[in-house]
């Protein structure tokens, strides 16, 4: 009776031992912060990890991409859906690593976890680097997998910001041996001469909001001048030029029937001598 006993123990503890060393060698574990390629950073490529092959050596790719982000152009305050694709012809597992930064390096607005990515911190060049990283058990796709998060722009214009971003393209073969590392980055820009928007001004609305027919555009103006109104798809698209007009400071409203859309999410603009106000409509049949 005991030696059965003594055989159960020692057989649990080596598959005990089995199930951690599978786990720690497995292509899937957490994605590695500060590993994305941006300034006084590395990437898995470079370090005792995905190591075999060359930094972008491969047949594959990784792109960033904003359905809001018209133009590569942010608006202070406002919240934005973030895309990143990994892709490999016959790989079936991906990985990622995200940030967002300002020209000092330190972190530029606040991303916030997608449903299969996560937030890790790692202190890069005296600034605590906050990363997108994707989550244990997640990545898996055919050729390719779309990892998708939020970013909320800072509240005033910092200047330009980089997004850098590392993707992993894995063998699944429970191992770090035969996978490939590509990088990506895009610098997003402040909205060319866009106001410093103090919400308590409502410098634009507009509603409804998800809208079917007609939407209504209230602008607050603080100057007078020529004022244009033009929506983008995601894009980036121009889909209409509704129209130009000089008007004087104060309130303007317009209402436009864009009941000829395709449902989906556009960014109306607006712009008067050269300064910009942006806001995302959601046209909805």
């Amino acid at each position: 009776m005991k030696r059965n006993i003594t055989s159960s123990v020692l057989f649990i503890a080596s598959l005990s031992m089995f199930l951690l060393s599978a786990q720690s060698n497995d292509d899937d574990p957490d994605g590695e912060a500060g590993a994305t390629g941006s300034p006084n950073e590395e990437t898995c490529a470079d370090t005792d990890c995905h190591e075999t092959y060359m930094l972008n050596s491969g047949p594959g790719s990784v792109v960033i991409s904003s359905p809001d982000l018209v133009n590569w152009e942010y608006v202070p305050g406002e919240t934005y859906t973030v895309s990143v694709t990994v892709s490999q012809t016959g790989i079936d597992l991906f990985g990622l690593g995200f940030e967002a930064l300002k020209s000092n390096g330190d972190n530029a607005g606040t991303l916030v976890a997608g449903s299969d990515t996560q937030i890790k911190n790692k202190t890069v060049a005296g600034f605590q680097r906050k990363n997108i990283t994707h989550d244990e058990g997640t990545g898996a796709g055919t050729d390719f997998h779309t990892f998708t998060f939020t970013w909320h722009a800072p509240t005033s214009n910092v200047g330009d910001i980089t997004f850098y971003v590392a993707g992993n393209a894995c063998n699944n073969n429970e191992n770090k041996n035969g996978d490939y590392v590509y990088t990506a980055n895009q610098v997003v820009s402040v909205a060319v001469g866009v106001y410093e928007i103090n919400r308590d001004e409502n410098l634009l609305e507009v509603f409804p909001n998800p809208v079917t027919n007609n939407l209504t555009v209230v602008q607050h103006l603080s100057i007078g001048g020529n004022i244009s109104f033009r929506l983008f798809d995601q894009r980036g698209a121009l889909v209409r030029d509704f129209e130009r007009i000089n008007h004087d400071s104060g309130e303007l409203r317009r209402t436009y029937d864009i009941s000829m859309l395709t449902s989906g999410i556009y960014m109306l603009q607006t712009s008067i001598d050269g300064n910009t106000v942006a806001s995302k409509v959601i046209e909805k049949k």
